[in-house]
């Protein structure tokens, strides 16, 4: 129960602390952006609340509620988690791709961090911050807390936020870059074609491990694929976004 705390803990800190002191080293680097940065940043953030309400909330409740979603759902499952994946790909970037264009293909590369940063903190701050807090007091109290996961997959739900959140924002980054230079459409096509495989992989290969599915192997070969593809993207991400800094600051100082 103790490794169990711990690996909560962990969790709240890369919810909460570690993007906040990561915006606010941004703050501080860019002296002469800082209301753009934080504007940016609460774009972000309400990007990603705006996308949870629609797609989660109402779009795919309505579909359940109206349709005959749930048996396509049983019939065709991978279909299904690639049709919510694209939704909810086109749903994050087509306002960022807006926003930016709006913003006169003009977004800093510190600016595009500061969005990618307001997303990913609100997203893992409503997936696992907020539970793993209850959770934790449910424990202190002396109540029996709900555990849906072992302790390795509590602290692997930590990992999983970090290697998410360097790809999301590695992917934002790239569709500005793809705006400022002249190649806008093409930059919503990779950067949504890539968001959708980042979202779609993980339940592809979770959905192999399911008793009611295929069950081609078991759960831990199942964690074993989503960590191995998600720590290369991520590794991948991080060249990008190291390239894409001197790339887009060095545009903004000519």
């Amino acid at each position: 129960m103790t490794m169990d705390i711990v690996a909560l803990a962990i969790s709240v800190v890369i919810s909460f602390i570690i993007p906040v002191i990561i915006f606010l080293c941004i703050l501080a680097k860019g002296k002469g952006q800082r209301l753009s940065l934080f504007l940016l940043f609460l774009a972000g953030a309400a990007i990603y609340a705006a996308m949870e309400w629609g797609l989660k909330e109402h779009g795919l409740a309505w579909l359940f509620n109206h349709t005959d979603f749930d048996k396509f759902m049983d019939a065709h499952y991978i279909w299904y988690l690639l049709a919510v994946a694209l939704a909810g790909s086109l749903l994050v970037l087509l306002p960022i791709w807006l926003l930016c264009m709006g913003m006169k293909k003009q977004v800093s590369f510190l600016q595009g961090i500061a969005l990618g940063l307001g997303y990913t903190m609100t997203e893992s701050i409503l997936l696992i911050g907020i539970r793993s807090v209850n959770t934790i007091i449910e424990i202190v109290k002396g109540s029996e807390a709900e555990m849906n996961a072992g302790t390795a997959e509590l602290f692997l739900t930590g990992y999983e936020r970090i290697l998410m959140s360097v790809i999301q924002i590695g992917i934002f980054v790239v569709l500005i870059y793809f705006i400022r230079e002249r190649m806008a459409g093409r930059g919503l096509f990779l950067t949504v074609f890539c968001h959708m495989l980042a979202a779609f992989l993980p339940g592809f290969f979770i959905a192999f491990s399911l008793p009611d599915l295929l069950e081609v192997y078991d759960r831990k070969m199942a964690l074993i694929l989503v960590y191995v593809v998600l720590t290369a993207a991520a590794i991948t991400s991080g060249v990008i976004l190291y390239s894409l800094h001197d790339a887009l600051t060095g545009k903004e100082k000519q």
